[in-house]
């Protein structure tokens, strides 16, 4: 017998369901990963940044599979929320994680460190951007 109507079918909506979940967890293990990689050997690899923009790219586009704009927002969302936590994890430790009450402060002190006047200020904000960038070109199928 023919099928007429494919039941199996994901709605758009449990699509973009399944891409918040997919790339928020993604997002938070890539942080962990990236922040705590980067704690331990003390070399700022900005250019790994941009691997963590296209892996939660990767996961929102094959999680969701959609090709809405708004798949590219979340992505873009979800890889600055993960620079943030990764940022926080390599500068103030897992333990800053662990105390929101003092999320405010750290955040103004890496708005500080991001703002400095220097070169290496200046790149941290283009690889940051471009990581971003990345991961809204990337997470929806175009």
């Amino acid at each position: 017998m023919i099928q007429i109507f494919n039941t199996q079918a994901l709605t758009s909506q449990q699509r973009f369901t399944r891409a918040i979940i997919a790339g928020s967890i993604s997002a938070i293990v890539i942080a962990v990963v990236y922040g705590a990689l980067m704690q331990y050997i003390h070399i700022e690899s900005s250019l790994l940044l941009i691997v963590v923009g296209y892996g939660i790219a990767m996961a929102v586009q094959k999680a969701g599979r959609g090709v809405q704009q708004r798949f590219s927002i979340l992505g873009a969302v979800l890889c600055v929320i993960a620079i943030l936590i990764a940022d926080l994890i390599t500068y103030f430790g897992f333990s800053a994680l662990l105390n929101p009450a003092a999320w405010p402060a750290f955040f103004t002190a890496l708005l500080r460190m991001y703002l400095n006047a220097s070169i290496q200020s200046l790149l941290a904000i283009v690889f940051r951007a471009a990581a971003v960038a990345v991961a809204y070109q990337y997470s929806r199928i175009v």
